[in-house]
């Protein structure tokens, strides 16, 4: 059985450059360059900073582990000329299966934000970097390598590749619409808060080289939005979130909502407490996983975690067990007392 799912996960490895996935996020809303460009810059308050971690398939032998950080900023916001500008980094590590494929992605993201009217925004963005892609099969067990029913790797092999590393470049580019009613801050449960998007990744269809087959990275089209509809007289919000990614054969349909509650307000006077909220939801991936999810909100910073629960035909092997991802993200100053953003969380 354990050689079975080495080969499996070898299958994988070359499934994901073969059929050209990409690297995904559970909470893809806490990481909204991943999406689309054209939200960076896109949030309440001055910079954004977080970091993730994404463990998936852990049941099996090999898994998938991402690694990712990101920084975006708002630039020339105080002029107060009706719009400005964002600019950010993104980093991304994941490696994948026993052949352990490998994919690190820096990527460098800019954006023009646009007032229509006090209540809208619309903002367009291009993201562009270079990727490694690399490959060890070392690892891998092969029957030949089964001698008198035993294995060993001093057995020798015929399965011989050559897998030398790889860089490509990568571009990206995105647009998204925000409305708002009521306050813009995050203490305010009275506003509604609308965002859509839509973005195309892998515009230039990067070459993949790990075989002589030379397969272009296929281009992948999302569509993404997000609400936050405050209850009135309460201390309650809802927010539902939905991203739909299309990429050659593969597709990818997220949707769900958490329900947001404000524990603590902050202290009016001395500022020794921070405001804090938590909420809490279900999303679900179509014909994969359900994903309950958590997050806390304490002033600037912010922690989600969500676990994957794998309820498609793999859960016969997988036991239901998806993936643990967690995600911790500051922002400068403190959203719920800043006043001058626009809905992005």
């Amino acid at each position: 059985m354990k050689h079975l799912l080495f080969i499996f996960w070898f299958c994988i490895g070359f499934i994901h450059i073969g059929k050209s996935q990409d690297i995904h996020f559970s909470q893809f809303d806490y990481n909204p360059m991943t999406i689309n460009p054209g939200l960076t810059g896109v949030f309440i308050g001055d910079q954004r900073a977080s970091i993730s971690y994404k463990d998936q398939w852990k049941s099996f032998n090999s898994s998938y582990v991402t690694h990712s950080f990101s920084f975006d900023s708002g630039l020339l916001k105080k002029r107060n000329n009706g719009g400005w500008m964002g600019a950010g980094l993104n980093v991304f590590r994941d490696v994948a299966g026993a052949s352990k494929l490998g994919s690190t992605k820096v990527l460098l993201s800019i954006s023009g934000i646009v007032e229509l009217s006090r209540n809208q925004q619309i903002t367009a963005g291009i993201q562009g970097g270079i990727s490694q892609n690399s490959m060890s099969p070392s690892e891998l067990t092969w029957d030949d390598q089964y001698v008198g029913g035993a294995y060993s790797t001093t057995n020798p092999t015929q399965e011989v590749f050559a897998m030398n590393p790889f860089v490509y470049t990568d571009l990206a580019a995105g647009v998204s619409w925000n409305y708002t009613t009521g306050s813009a801050t995050l203490s305010s449960y009275d506003a509604t808060r609308f965002e859509l998007g839509m973005a195309i990744h892998h515009i230039n269809r990067p070459s993949m080289k790990f075989s002589n087959s030379n397969e272009r990275l296929h281009r992948k089209v999302i569509a993404h939005g997000k609400g936050n509809i405050g209850i009135k007289n309460s201390h309650f919000m809802m927010i539902p979130t939905f991203m739909a990614a299309f990429q050659g054969p593969s597709k990818e349909i997220v949707l769900g909502c958490l329900l947001r509650y404000r524990l603590q307000e902050a202290s009016l006077y001395t500022g020794y407490f921070s405001e804090m909220a938590i909420a809490v939801g279900t999303l679900y991936r179509v014909g994969d996983a359900a994903i309950p999810s958590v997050l806390i909100e304490v002033g600037s910073f912010a922690l989600g975690v969500s676990y994957d629960v794998n309820i498609s035909g793999l859960n016969s092997v997988s036991n239901g067990k998806g993936g643990i991802e967690i995600v911790l993200r500051f922002v400068n100053p403190n959203p719920f007392s800043y006043g001058q953003g626009r809905p992005s969380l």
